[in-house]
């Protein structure tokens, strides 16, 4: 028999111990949660966004000081604070007393990409892009870059984009006082090199139209796909929906843009889902009135332009007697299926609750024509889901008011690919803090399962930031570790098959574990392990496996929910390299080996 190499103590991965704040991790507890801006005042339009090592930057706009100025946090993934608490300021131009859309990104080098309008330049709204370094240095110097330079036009709702050559792009609703309007973009180069003219390529202009609610994702080459509604100049002029491709000089890749959605108008004020498919195409949903009913709708545009679902997108649900309102998505790039969550409500809109849906690639409804009921139609206030993809699921957050007017809490489900529950029947609470509201959650979920939410809280009094993480197996606090199964794995002939092994081990130090891969490699060469199987079929720690030719050792590597654990150290304490293509997409390291 043959045991494998001792499996030595590892520390848990950090990004620095010299972290302003004293807390450790993240509360367990929902009546708790991380306070990130509570200044005096009030801390509003949140933004989160992923960092590689699994932490997040979270941007807001702060009123302490009786205007709204800018200010940035960067979260280690266990929670704790990288700046001083209360964040970094990163301009205190005036801005106006009604703030509009701004965006935030993160490059490759984790670092922070802001913009947003201000008036600085006097009474109209002009457009200013920040970058942000991971230690806080301002990297496109103490004003940022000015993207748009104007007297008197109204600059809004920017958008911004890591373009896959490395630039950031840009783009802005551009609404003269008179006139018609159109929609701008601008590259930015990683050193701050300004890639157009001032004040912006004006990519969408019609004569008698003025689009906006622009929105962009990547694509090839460091092409970007727009999205955008046709014209929103009045109250009654068409909303409808389009896209179009463009290349990195600002020219249109698909030859003309693509009519998405143009057989009824979209609401007033409404931001459509627009997201990437993976395969440098996008995925859109939105929901329309057809002067009865408000429906929702999702279409899948190839890279090429063409639309993969039936012209007008395809009905989230059948049901004539619902209206069905602004659908959250949720898209899996591996496969092209995509998850949608929506506001419920019955023809008289006094009834709500909250429905989902899953189409397949082709866009064919999954879970029945009408969806899967989620929480009932009834009086309890609800807000509007927000949804994340996972494991061929996905999970969404929302808050609701069960038991008393204007006393919010915020809750989420995990559902699987087959739309079951996954945390039970009933909702995981993330915060039960009283008294006041929720409000304004961005979502994001990191390569590990965790989830980051960030919301507006008035348990205070004025609004307060507050995050919290979700774990994929339903719980909040400390992600438990996968472990290692340190020196337990024994081979053996197999008395079953001839010519094949059988590998048994003891379980993980770790409570984390809730499954098992076995990996393979060529002796002699410390790094040559790839996975030969991603579970332990039955859970009963023995495996059967024909071996590969040649002198070979085996690697138990414990899995938890969306990472896995150790693979072993040589007799020096070397830790042993990951598969280069492993079962799990991160590696936690606990303290229990």
């Amino acid at each position: 028999m043959i045991r494998n190499p001792v499996v030595g103590a590892l520390l848990l991965l950090s990004l620095s111990a010299a972290a302003p704040a004293a807390r450790a991790e993240w509360p367990k507890e929902p009546s708790l949660n991380f306070a990130v801006a509570d200044r005096s005042n009030e801390q509003v339009v949140p933004l989160i966004k992923n960092t590689a090592d699994g932490g997040v930057y979270i941007a807001w706009m702060d009123r302490s000081t009786g205007s709204y100025v800018a200010y940035l946090q960067r979260l280690a993934p266990d929670g704790t604070e990288m700046w001083a608490h209360n964040g970094l300021l990163v301009s205190s131009h005036p801005q106006n007393s009604a703030l509009f859309g701004w965006d935030m990104t993160v490059t490759v080098s984790d670092e922070a990409v802001l913009v947003f309008s201000d008036i600085r330049d006097g009474g109209d709204l002009d457009t200013f892009a920040y970058k942000i370094g991971p230690a806080g240095q301002f990297l496109w110097g103490p004003d940022g870059i000015q993207l748009s330079v104007n007297a008197t036009d109204f600059d809004a709702s920017p958008r911004v984009a890591m373009a896959t050559d490395g630039d950031a792009v840009f783009v802005w609703n551009r609404s003269p006082n008179t006139g018609d309007g159109d929609i701008r973009m601008q590259r930015i180069a990683p050193d701050g090199t300004v890639r157009y003219p001032a004040n912006g390529l004006p990519i969408v202009a019609v004569t008698g139209e003025s689009p906006s609610f622009a929105q962009i994702v990547p694509a090839e080459n460091g092409t970007v796909i727009l999205s955008w509604l046709r014209n929103t100049k009045t109250l009654s002029t068409p909303r409808h929906l389009r896209a179009r491709k463009f290349d990195a000089t600002g020219t249109p890749v698909w030859p003309s843009f693509v009519t998405v959605y143009d057989a009824f108008t979209l609401p007033v004020g409404y931001y459509p889902e627009f997201q990437t498919d993976g395969a440098n195409g996008c995925f859109l949903s939105w929901y329309r009135s057809d002067g009865v009913w408000l429906s929702s709708f999702a279409q899948h545009l190839d890279a090429a332009g063409a639309e993969i679902f039936p012209h007008q997108g395809v009905a989230l649900s059948t049901n004539d007697s619902h209206h069905h309102v602004s659908p959250t998505m949720s898209v899996d790039t591996a496969t092209g299926e995509s998850i949608y969550f929506w506001d419920d409500r019955s023809s008289g809109q006094n009834f709500r609750g909250i429905y989902g849906q899953k189409l397949s690639a082709a866009g064919v409804r999954q879970w029945s024509d009408i969806g899967i009921e989620y929480m009932p139609l009834d009086t309890v206030p609800n807000a509007l889901p927000h949804g994340v993809p996972y494991a061929g699921g996905a999970m969404f957050f929302l808050t609701d008011q069960p038991d008393a007017p204007s006393v919010d809490r915020l809750i989420g489900y995990r559902v699987d690919g087959n739309g079951a529950l996954v945390w039970g029947a009933g909702p995981l609470v993330v915060s039960s803090a009283t008294p006041g509201t929720k409000g304004r959650y961005p979502v994001v979920i990191g390569p590990d399962g965790v989830v980051k939410i960030v919301w507006e809280d008035t348990r205070n009094g004025a609004a307060d930031l507050y995050v919290q993480n979700v774990n994929p197996g339903g719980t909040l606090g400390p992600a438990a570790m996968p472990g290692a199964v340190g020196a337990s794995l024994m081979v053996a002939k197999s008395a079953v098959t001839e010519g094949d092994l059988t590998l048994s081990w003891g379980a993980s130090c770790s409570v984390g574990a809730s499954d098992y891969a076995i990996y393979e490699g060529v002796i002699g060469d410390f790094a040559s392990h790839v996975w030969r199987d991603c579970s332990d079929d039955g859970g009963d720690f023995v495996e059967e496996l024909t071996p590969s030719p040649g002198s070979r050792y085996y690697l138990i590597v414990p899995l938890g929910e969306g990472s896995e654990g150790s693979y072993g150290q040589s007799s020096l304490g070397v830790e042993r390299p990951r598969a280069p293509v492993p079962c799990k997409p991160v590696q936690q390291l606990g303290p229990c080996q």
